[in-house]
């Protein structure tokens, strides 16, 4: 599934679809709307800014879905991202409506302590594919390793 693929109308509902980011601190809630700003006015004043300044600025893509697990989901990242990212573990509800993904993203940092990360997503309303609700950030525990976790 490719974000290109949907329909106006559902792409306008997602951009609308609000997320709590909690990275280092309480960040948020955000709309979808902020990662999809390829081609418009604010992503344009945001690199002008950065030029301006004279930072050497890159911004990242749009967000993308990724396939999961056999599912496709919408996380809030750049699809930049996508090949950094590694499912640890998830676990999909019965009613097959929330997701909860257990991923290390080694984007920006390749240690437990800050490429861990948390997703409860929700499937979208009439569609088949899940959105993240919730993104934060966490430390790497590896659940198959029982001494992980039990403190000293």
């Amino acid at each position: 599934m490719k974000i290109k693929d949907l329909s106006p109308a559902t792409l306008a509902q997602i951009k609308a679809t609000k997320y709590d980011r909690i990275i280092e601190k309480h960040e948020g809630p955000f709309t979808y709307k902020w990662e999809f700003m390829e081609g418009t006015k604010e992503r344009a004043a945001t690199i002008a800014m950065y030029q301006k300044a004279g930072a050497d600025y890159e911004p990242e893509a749009d967000a993308e879905f990724m396939e999961i697990a056999g599912l496709s989901v919408l996380l809030p990242v750049s699809a930049d991202n996508h090949p950094n990212i590694t499912l640890l573990h998830h676990f999909l509800s019965k009613d097959d409506q929330q997701l909860v993904l257990y991923i290390k993203d080694t984007t920006y940092d390749d240690s437990a302590w800050g490429a861990g990360f948390v997703a409860i997503c929700q499937r979208f309303p009439k569609h088949s594919f899940y959105i993240a609700t919730l993104y934060h950030e966490w430390f790497i525990i590896d659940y198959d390793n029982a001494s992980d976790l039990v403190s000293a």
